[in-house]
Formats: structure tokens, sequence, C-alpha cells
């Protein structure tokens, strides 16, 4: 390796400079020869003065010459790899092998590799897989009865889907679109905008927010106007009212899942319009404070039911009504407000409804034990009641503390200690009641969720209520 070892004497040199500059100057003074080995020499060199060479440029130098050797010796390195073995003449050019550039990559061998021609190769298969997909199902529908006709007759009336352009074919709707014209609807009608105080409502026209609701729980605006022209005798429609501490969220969550047990207990397939009735029951204080103020919110909240239920009886709109708790006590007051009955010193302004024949659903309902008594604060309820479901728990420790919201020792709550004694119907007839004791399942809590999922059997139970509000027992 000459060229090496000529080069190491020229950097030897360089290192022998006082200077860090000047390597340039020797560059340029020496004369350089190539002799016909190719050997580098140096014929003459400028001296210098030797002078104080200070630390600091000695670290400089080093890192520069040591730089430029690591480059020389890279460049000598490459250029004894890129020779060919045999000497080449001089005006020859260099021939390389590209017999392995001229194989075109397949697709197992590039399947480890994200070119433009490897993604192209993949788009290729994937088309021409989905072009047989579609030319089989072009076949197949080819060869069905259904559209053995191609040209419609002169007074048949030509539907959109006969109106496709060549080559393309269209997949009758599947049966399950079909029943879900005819399924279940979910609404939410929210009262949580308004005031809840009974001596400020406005009992003329409530401005009630009512939304359309899908399985998801998902919210479409709507109006009264479009609640009321959905109205159908042959759809029950069911509206089911929250407990304490449910926020607006929570309200739709739980209510979608009681319209899932009542869809899964329900005997036949009849559709049913269910309604979520949401009120102000955040949660915002500790304890019995906080039950005495949705205690008070009850009465408000009675009367506007009350007044929406006098649109399902002009309509005669089959309805069953369900209540959780403080729910319950909404329930039983709008029922006794729409026979005229007075809640929080009001009452409402339209005529009295009797025999309305509406079917009823509790579970631990919060109010009182003889408020359904002939001579209770809700005992014009049961006239306009067709039938009563009542499940109660005597373990409830949240009802067995009932008193405390009338601050009355003995005052015991309906969802606690189960049916004693209900004021007649309308007819003067006993008012049917079929109720049960949940303890042994549901314990101590005071839990919706438990109702519904453990052996009580609630939503079972709930569920007849879809067919009996279309009966008058």
């Amino acid at each position: 390796m000459p060229r090496t070892i000529h080069t190491t004497r020229l950097i030897v040199r360089m290192m022998q400079l006082p200077h860090f500059h000047d390597h340039k100057s020797l560059m340029n003074d020496n004369a350089i020869s190539r002799s016909s080995g190719s050997s580098i020499r140096v014929i003459a060199e400028r001296g210098t003065p030797s002078r104080a060479i200070p630390p600091w440029s000695l670290s400089v130098t080093a890192l520069k010459i040591t730089v430029f050797s690591i480059t020389a010796f890279c460049i000598t390195l490459c250029g004894a790899i890129v020779s060919p073995p045999a000497p080449a003449h001089a005006g020859q050019p260099l021939s390389f092998d590209t017999s392995s550039f001229s194989k075109p990559l397949t697709l197992s061998e590039s399947s480890h590799w994200t070119s433009s021609e490897t993604i192209a190769a993949k788009d290729v298969a994937e088309l021409e897989q989905a072009e047989e997909i579609e030319r089989q199902a072009e076949m197949q529908l080819d060869a069905s009865e259904s559209l053995t006709s191609v040209r419609p007759a002169a007074d048949a009336v030509i539907h959109p889907s006969s109106m496709n352009p060549p080559g393309s074919f269209t997949v009758p709707a599947p049966s399950s679109l079909q029943r879900c014209l005819s399924s279940d609807r979910y609404w939410l009608i929210s009262t949580r905008h308004i005031t809840s105080t009974a001596c400020r409502a406005n009992l003329q026209n409530p401005n009630l927010r009512i939304s359309r609701l899908n399985r998801c729980g998902r919210v479409t605006p709507s109006s009264l106007d479009e609640y009321l022209a959905t109205f159908d005798p042959s759809r029950p429609r069911v509206i089911y009212v929250h407990g304490n501490r449910r926020s607006a969220p929570l309200a739709i969550e739980r209510g979608l899942d009681v319209a899932r047990e009542l869809e899964s207990n329900r005997c036949g397939q009849v559709p049913m319009d269910f309604v979520i009735w949401s009120w102000q029951s955040d949660r915002e204080t500790f304890a019995i404070t906080d039950a005495r103020i949705k205690a008070e919110r009850t009465d408000a909240q009675g009367l506007y039911l009350a007044w929406l239920l006098h649109r399902h009886v002009d309509a005669a709109q089959p309805t069953a009504l369900i209540g959780f708790s403080f729910g319950g006590r909404i329930v039983t007051g709008s029922l006794h407000a729409l026979a005229g009955g007075t809640i929080g010193r009001r009452r409402l302004s339209e005529e009295p409804v009797m025999a309305a024949n509406l079917d009823v659903g509790l579970l631990a309902p919060a109010i009182q034990s003889d408020w359904l008594m002939p001579h209770g604060y809700h005992r014009l309820a049961t006239q306009n009641m067709n039938r009563l479901v009542l499940l109660y728990n005597q373990r409830d420790a949240i009802l067995k503390n009932y008193w405390l919201l009338s601050r009355i020792r003995g005052t015991r709550a309906l969802g606690y200690t189960g049916p004693t004694r209900f004021a007649p119907r309308y007819d003067g007839s006993p008012l049917p009641v079929r109720s049960r004791d949940c303890s042994p399942t549901v314990g101590k809590a005071h839990s919706e969720e438990d109702y519904y999922k453990r052996s009580c059997f609630a939503g079972r139970e709930m569920a007849t209520l879809l067919t009996s509000c279309q009966q008058i027992d």
C-alpha cells in the first residue's frame, strides 16, 4: 500500500508544524509530483522559525489532523474496494454486472418491503379478488327468480332501485330492517330546566323539553306536537320516572336499562313507546337534607306529569307508569292531580279525569304507607288506576328511616311496609294489587338495579304492564 504510506508521511510532516494554519502554506509551497509508482514525494518545504505553541492550539490541531487522517484512510480503502482485481486499461469504462437488477420482484419476495411497486402489486391482487366476488354476486342475482324480469311492465311503477346504472346490482333489504320500521320508540321528557316549585309551576302550558332517543341513548330534539302525533291505540306507552340522585345522563342510562328489561320479558312482539321522565334530582347536599329538598320537588313534578297524562287520556292512548323511590311518589301524585286532587296547594286548571285505567308499577316507593288510603295525601290516585304492581323491601336501610323526612316518628314508607289498605277505584271496586317482598334477594340496599338483576323478577313483573294497560280489569 505505497499510497497509504506516503499519505501518512505527509500527515506526520503536518503534525510537526508549529501552528495549525501552517498546513495550508505547506500544501501551497511544496511541489508535489506523482511518480510511476503513484507515490507522493515532498520535494521542497518552507522552513519556519520555532516559536512557542499554545496548549489550546495543540488540541485543535490534533482534532483536525485526526479527522483528516480518518478521511484519507476511508478514501484509500474505498478506492481499493471499488477497483477490480484485473488492471483496468485507460479509456475503458467501468463495467457492472446488472443481471441482478433486471429481475422484477415477485409478491412473495417483496412482502417485507414497502416500495411503491410492492403496494401496487398488492392493490392489483385485492382489486382482482374484489372483482371476482362481484362477478359471483351478479351471477347469483341473475339466477334468482326475483330478478328475472329486466324490463318493467307498462303500467308498473318504476322504483328508484330499478333505475340503477348498467353493471350495478341491488341487494335486497334484510328482514331486520323491515322489523326496525315497526320497532320500539324511545322518548326523553325533561323538566330539569324549569322550576320545581309547585307554587310557581306553569300548569297552563309547561315548557317540557321533549327529545327522541335511539337504543344507545343518543338524543335528537323533538317537540310536543310530534310526541302527540305519534299516539297509537295499538302501541302501549310506558312512562318511567327515576329516583333521587340521578344526573341527566344517568337517568337516560337507567331508563334504557329498564326498557331492555321490558323488551326481554314481554309477551308477544307488540312494539311500545318508552318515555323517560327526567327531573332535577342531582345530588346537591348530604343525606337527609338532600332527601327533603327532593321530596318537595316531587309535588311540582307530579303536576307536570298530570298535565301530560291528560293528553294521553284525551287521545285514548294506552299508558303504563313505572316509578322507583321518589319516582313512585311522582307517579301517584300525578294520578291524584289528574283526578282533580291538590298537590303543593296547586291543582290543574283542566277538567278532572276519572277512570283513566292506567297500570302502575312501583319499586320501593318513597311515599307514606297511608297516602293511598281513602283519606291519604294521594287518595284520588286509585281513581285512575287499573291495577298496581308493588315491589317492596322490609329490610331497606334507607326507607327504614323514612320518618326523618317529616320528623314524625312512626311514619313508614309504602316501599318498606308493603301493601296495607288502598282507596277504591272509580267504580267502588277494590284495586287489584300484585305485591312482592324482595328483601330476601335485595337485602338492605336501596338499589333499583338489584330489583331487576336478582331473583325479584322486576323485569318480568313490569313487563306485564304492557299487556294489562290495553285491557280493563
